[in-house]
């Protein structure tokens, strides 16, 4: 029998949700997939409450907090908020989708969905205050961004990448060029105060070659 860790339980989780959903994280169907008995899973995580509260912490992290400083790394209003969208092309196709539909049913799951629609939203609307000076109308464009990742995820265009990030790339480029100018040390300035807000609410600190994540 092979040696499992528990990051082995938590790659077959996120393989379930990407393919069958959230009716695959079981103990019972994890155990099948990974071909072990049940006493593995319970040697890892105390239950499956444990698991799930784990696999969504990590699930939080990446899809969330590394995006978020990804994106936090363009360099204007439109390119910041294209890295955003962008995301809902480059994740994987299904994982999103399950856990959104997990989270009508399940209090522990719509507790991590909530939070981490609250963080995204929060992050679009203070990027579009910090280039769009009309009362509201930051806020308006914001959610209109974060309707458009949750969007695209549910979407047929969400499939195909390419596609959805040349759509993304000729929307916001009108949208950028619709913003009053700006002088390019004040637009710099703002990115640094949204990467130091992001530094400080991950705990993180990014590097050059800090990649997007996968």
């Amino acid at each position: 029998m092979k040696k499992l860790t528990r990051h082995h339980w938590l790659a077959a989780g996120f393989e379930a949700l990407d393919q069958i959903g959230h009716v695959g994280v079981s103990a019972e169907s994890l155990s099948r997939r990974l071909g072990v008995t049940r006493g593995s899973f319970y040697h890892h995580f105390r239950n499956r409450e444990d698991f799930v509260r784990t696999l969504l912490a990590a699930w939080e992290e990446d899809y969330t907090e590394r995006m978020l400083a990804y994106a936090a790394q363009g360099r204007s209003a439109g390119e910041i908020l294209k890295r955003y969208l962008s995301i809902a092309a480059e994740k994987q196709p299904g994982r999103e989708v399950s856990i959104r539909a997990w989270s009508l049913h399940d209090p522990l799951v719509s507790e991590f969905q909530q939070r981490v629609d609250t963080r995204r939203l929060d992050f679009a609307i203070r990027t579009c205050r910090r280039w769009i000076p009309m009362p509201g109308e930051a806020e308006v464009i914001g959610q209109v961004a974060h309707l458009c990742l949750i969007g695209g995820q549910q979407a047929g265009l969400r499939r195909d990448a390419a596609r959805f990030n040349g759509f993304l790339h000729r929307a916001f480029s009108l949208f950028e060029g619709a913003l009053p100018p700006w002088r390019v040390s004040s637009r710099a300035q703002a990115v640094d105060d949204i990467q130091a807000s992001i530094d400080m609410q991950c705990g993180i600190g990014l590097k050059p070659d800090w990649k997007q994540p996968t």
